[in-house]
């Protein structure tokens, strides 16, 4: 069993603004620097193994939407021999806040996976016509394909609103591993695409809660798996009832744990 942590951008609080996406919303996920390096004490100390998911590994750590601070990332992973996931954002590279072109290869050829974070991040990705999925999982894998020179077999779904049809659209599109923000750790095959959930990582986050999602832990993959269905059942209901209860979860999310 891997377990897959979801990151973002790991930037001082102060310029959150200029690293990825801006605004509160995006800052939830933000780390600074010195609370990423203790999230990554934190879980060496656990003593898991920490690497790839096809390899095994119990712990995967993965990096969202492409935001300039991925090297940065990458840089305190190779410290500790690790390598991680990172998902770009294709319609983004270049744009201010973001990896370039040179960058996203860099981060392939120091060893770490490049994916696909869908070509636009949509807010509510589940909510796309069948054809619009199919335009955003296919126009991401050729767009980074052209830059990395081979298709991308991963992809993260984006704004966490998952479907059939969102799952479905990507294994069409050629993905052979497609990670979701459903904290769980089952795993689901569709054609021949192995679909799994993560589990994210909030600015409030602690290095203990972190290392015990890393390790496993029930009792606290477990309490993020209740919160999150109770975050996410009006998602599926009305993307405007969803707003109202992710502001109460994100107040919530401001006491440290």
């Amino acid at each position: 069993m891997t377990v897959a942590l979801i990151y973002h951008d790991i930037v001082a609080p102060s310029r959150q603004d200029e690293c990825g996406f801006p605004g509160q919303v995006a800052g939830r996920y933000k780390l600074a620097p010195d609370a990423f390096e203790a999230h990554l004490d934190a879980i060496a100390a656990t003593g898991v193994s920490v690497g790839s998911i096809d390899d095994g590994s119990q712990a995967a750590l993965t990096f969202d939407d492409g935001g300039a601070s991925a090297l940065h990332a990458a840089d305190a992973l190779e410290r500790r021999g690790w390598r991680g996931y990172f998902f770009i954002t294709p319609g983004r590279v270049g744009a201010a806040g973001f990896l370039g072109a040179d960058q996203v290869r860099e981060l392939a050829a120091r060893g770490h996976t490049v994916g696909s974070h869908s070509h636009s991040h949509p807010t509510y990705m589940g909510s796309l016509s069948a054809a619009e999925l199919a335009d955003e999982w296919s126009t991401s894998r050729e767009a980074l394909a052209e830059i990395l020179g081979a298709a991308p077999r991963s992809a993260a779904v984006p704004g966490g609103f998952l479907s059939r049809e969102v799952v479905a659209e990507a294994a069409r599109a050629g993905y052979r591993l497609l990670l979701t923000s459903q904290p769980t750790t089952r795993l689901a095959d569709h054609e021949g695409m192995r679909v799994q959930g993560r589990f994210t990582i909030w600015a409030a986050t602690t290095p203990a809660r972190a290392a015990a999602y890393a390790r496993g832990d029930r009792r606290a993959l477990a309490s993020l798996w209740i919160a999150w269905q109770a975050k996410t059942a009006p998602k599926r209901v009305s993307p405007r009832a969803y707003e109202a209860v992710r502001r109460q979860w994100a107040q919530r999310r401001s006491v440290p744990r």
